[in-house]
C-alpha cells in the first residue's frame, strides 16, 4: 500500500509549495507581533513616532518570523501584523474601521510589502531547510561508505547499517524470520511481504496497520526496518535510505565473495600442498619399498642357499628400511593434522626432558649415531611436548642424514626459549633458508623428504619459529601461550 503522506509530501515538492507551518511557529509569531505592538505604544508615550515609522517596526517582526520559521508564517505574521497596525496605531482606535483613504492606502502598500518581504524570507528558509537536509542525508551516506569499507564481518556491516539509518529515519531496526515476534502488531504483515518477496514495503497510510515502519529487504531472510517518513523531504529521505541499504547489500556481499575466494584460495593452496608432498615422497618412498621387496624376495627364493650372514643382513635392510619409511608416514600424517589447523593439546613439559627423548630415539633409529647434549636452565612451558620432541628428531634426523657428525643439541633461553640442533656440515643451502622464512607449509622445490617441512609446521602451529645459521637449526617457542 502506497505511503499517502509521502505522496503528499512529493506532490507538495512537485506544485512548488512550501510545508505547512507548525503550531510552535505560529504561536511565536503570535507573540512576537503582540511583543511589537506593546513595544510601539509603549515607545509613543515616551517619545512621539511618525505615523510611517510603524509600518517599518512591524515589517522587522515578519522577517524575524520568516526567516525563522518560514513562508507560512511569514505570511501570517503579515496578516496579524495589518491587522495589530490597524487595530492598534490607525484612527480610530481599537478598530479595524478605517475613517482617511490615505490609511487605507497605507495598510495595503504594508499589507503587499510585508507579505513580498515574508516570501522571500520564507522561501529562502524554506530552501535552507532542504539543502540542510540533503547535506545530512549525502553526509550520512558519504560516512556510511567509509564505515561499510572497514567492516570486516557481517555483523558488523549491520551494526555500521544500523547506526546510520538512525540518522535518517529512527527507530531503525533489523528484521529476520526469528525476530518477527519482537515487532509491533502492525508491522508484522509487512515485515513478513518483505522477507518473503525481497521487495520493498513502505509504511502503510494514515490510519492503517503498518504505518509506523517501512522495511527493505537486505538478502534472503534479513531486512532492515525504519520509522515512518514525513514531511517536504520524506521523498528524498527515502531515496537515501534506498542509497544505504543497496550499500549495506553490497558490503554483505563483497563479505560473502571474500569469504568464498578465501575458501577456494585454501582449497588450492592444499591442493598444491597434496601435489607437493607427493612428490617429495615418490622418491623417498620408493626406495625404502624396493629395498624391502627386495630382500623379502631373496629371502623367500634363496633361503635355503643363503650363509647365515647374508640371511642376517636382508633381515637388517628389511627393519632399516621399515623404519625408514614408518619414519616418512609418520610424517606424512603429521603434516596432514597441521594442515587441518586442530589446536595443539598444551600442557606443562621441560624441553631439556624432551630435547633427552628425542635424542635416545635418534640413537636407537641411527645405530652408532653421535649425538651430544649441551642444555642450559630452561623453565616449564605449556605446550604440547609430543610435536616438539617430533619436530626436534626431524632436526636431528637431517643432521645425520645431510650433515656431519657429530650432532649437538643445545638450549636456553633468550626472550623465546630455544632448542638448537648443531651438525659438522655446510649447513642449509640458501634456497632452504629462504623457504623457511616465509609461511607456505609445502616443501621447497627439490626437498627431499617431509622432515624440515613438519618441523616448520610444528613451530607456526606452536607459536615459534624455525630458523637456519650456519650447521645449525633453531626451534623457538614462546616462553608463555
Amino acid at each position: 500500500m502506497v505511503d499517502q503522506t509521502r505522496r503528499d509530501a512529493l506532490d507538495q515538492d512537485l506544485r512548488g509549495l512550501p510545508p505547512a507551518p507548525g503550531l510552535w511557529g505560529l504561536a511565536v509569531t503570535l507573540a512576537l507581533i503582540g511583543g511589537t505592538s506593546g513595544l510601539a505604544k509603549l515607545a509613543m508615550t515616551l517619545v512621539p513616532l511618525p505615523e510611517a515609522a510603524l509600518p517599518m517596526v512591524f515589517l522587522v517582526a515578519v522577517l524575524l518570523a520568516s526567516v525563522a520559521f518560514g513562508f507560512w508564517t511569514g505570511l501570517f505574521a503579515a496578516v496579524t501584523g495589518f491587522a495589530a497596525l490597524n487595530y492598534l496605531f490607525t484612527e480610530p482606535l481599537y478598530s479595524f474601521h478605517i475613517s482617511r483613504p490615505q490609511d487605507v492606502f497605507a495598510l495595503l502598500v504594508f499589507l503587499l510589502v510585508a507579505g513580498l518581504a515574508g516570501l522571500l524570507a520564507g522561501r529562502l528558509h524554506d530552501r535552507a531547510e532542504a539543502a540542510r537536509a540533503r547535506a545530512e542525508a549525502l553526509g550520512v551516506l558519504s560516512h556510511l561508505s567509509s564505515d561499510l569499507a572497514l567492516a570486516t564481518t557481517p555483523d558488523e556491516v549491520l551494526t555500521v547499517a544500523l547506526h546510520h539509518l538512525e540518522a535518517l529515519a529512527a527507530p531503525a531496526l533489523l528484521v529476520t524470520p526469528q525476530t518477527l515476534g519482537n515487532l509491533p502488531a502492525t508491522a508484522v504483515a509487512a515485515a513478513e511481504r518483505c522477507l518473503r518477496r525481497n521487495q520493498p514495503q513502505p509504511a502503510a497510510a494514515a490510519g492503517w496497520p503498518g504505518e509506523d515502519y517501512g522495511f527493505l529487504p537486505l538478502t534472503e531472510g534479513l531486512a532492515l526496518g525504519h520509522g515512518r517518513l514525513s514531511g517536504r523531504e520524506a521523498p528524498r529521505r527515502a531515496q537515501a535510505i534506498a542509497a544505504l541499504a543497496d550499500q549495506t547489500r553490497a558490503a554483505l556481499q563483497r563479505l560473502d565473495f571474500a569469504d568464498k575466494a578465501h575458501a577456494e584460495r585454501l582449497r588450492a593452496e592444499a591442493f598444491a600442498t597434496r601435489s607437493a608432498v607427493l612428490t617429495s615422497l615418490s622418491h623417498d618412498l620408493r626406495t625404502p619399498l624396493a629395498t624391502i621387496l627386495g630382500a623379502a624376495s631373496a629371502l623367500k627364493e634363496l633361503d635355503a642357499s643363503l650363509p647365515p650372514e647374508a640371511r642376517s643382513d636382508l633381515l637388517t635392510a628389511i627393519e632399516e628400511e621399515a623404519e625408514r619409511l614408518n619414519r616418512h608416514v609418520a610424517n606424512l600424517l603429521q603434516l596432514s593434522r597441521l594442515e587441518l589447523g586442530a589446536a595443539p593439546r598444551r600442557d606443562w613439559v621441560d624441553l631439556n626432558d624432551i630435547a633427552e627423548a628425542a635424542a635416545t630415539r635418534a640413537r636407537r633409529a641411527f645405530a652408532g649415531a653421535q649425538i651430544a647434549l649441551d642444555l642450559g636452565t630452561l623453565p616449564m612451558i605449556r605446550t604440547e611436548g609430543g610435536l616438539v620432541e617430533q619436530a626436534l628428531f626431524n632436526l636431528i634426523d637431517n643432521g645425520l642424514t645431510h650433515g656431519a657428525s657429530p650432532v649437538r643439541i643445545s638450549s636456553g633461553q633468550n626472550g623465546m626459549l630455544w632448542l638448537r640442533v648443531s651438525d659438522g656440515g655446510p649447513g642449509l643451502p640458501p634456497a632452504l633458508r629462504a623457504w623457511l622464512a616465509i609461511p607456505d607449509m609445502r616443501p621447497a622445490p627439490g626437498q627431499r623428504g617431509l622432515g624440515l617441512a613438519v618441523a616448520k609446521g610444528i613451530a607456526k602451529h606452536l607459536g615459534g619459529s624455525l630458523t637456519a645459521e650456519d650447521g645449525s637449526l633453531t626451534l623457538r617457542l614462546p616462553e608463555a601461550i
